[in-house]
């Protein structure tokens, strides 16, 4: 599937603003989207989620799939306000492919700005969800109805589904207090590799961990 910006930033507005009378009130408690492309926190959709973002709109958005290089995070994961989600694996390791930071970009003035992203981890490895039609069809897995498929694009639901789930229990809680909560609370992952923990532009702040 593909779409535009324009209609990506028409649906960012319309979960802001669900019946589009200018009154955000009944704005949607949670925006999730598991896409990106090239761009900054500067740009249009970028900006649109952190509009979002202060009308009241927790917006969960994957980090992107063009790891393990650094400042390949797309947008709207660049946006200032997400809560931008990088995928680990079963083992707690950071999947090769996850997008790693930091966003780099030169603003209007033409100063180099630099932002630390992705903001926090979650299982994004062979994750078994519901198959749409006959897309992944060789990756079967519980059932025939079922297929396991990686990607940042199946991380950020986690933290979607977390973010409800304190949503839930304190609905006064801002987008802010939401992305804080869940940075403040992951579990920081160490690499294997080097037995030092994962850079800050890899994993975030860690896994997601709501009961740590």
């Amino acid at each position: 599937m593909s779409g535009s910006w324009s209609q990506v930033i028409s649906g960012i507005e319309r979960a802001t603003d669900p019946n589009n009378d200018g009154d955000t009130s009944d704005h949607l408690d949670i925006l999730s989207m598991s896409l990106g492309g090239g761009g900054n926190p500067d740009d249009p959709v970028s900006q649109a989620v952190d509009n979002a973002v202060r009308a009241g709109v927790i917006s969960v958005i994957s980090a992107g799939n063009s790891g393990p290089f650094e400042r390949t995070i797309g947008s709207p994961g660049t946006a200032r306000k997400a809560i931008t989600v990088a995928a680990s694996d079963k083992y707690d390791n950071i999947a090769y492919f996850s997008s790693r930071g930091p966003v780099v970009w030169e603003n209007s003035d033409g100063k180099i700005q630099i932002m630390n992203k992705p903001d926090i981890s979650a299982p994004g490895v062979s994750i078994c969800a519901a198959e749409w039609d006959d897309a992944w069809a060789s990756r079967k897995c519980l059932d025939d109805k079922h297929v396991a498929i990686s990607g940042t694009s199946m991380a950020a639901p986690h933290v979607s589904g977390a973010a409800a789930l304190l949503k839930q229990k304190n609905p006064s809680l801002s987008p802010e207090d939401i992305k804080m909560i869940l940075k403040n609370t992951a579990l920081v992952l160490t690499d294997i590799g080097t037995g030092s923990p994962y850079p800050l532009n890899t994993q975030g702040n860690g896994r997601i961990d709501l009961i740590p």
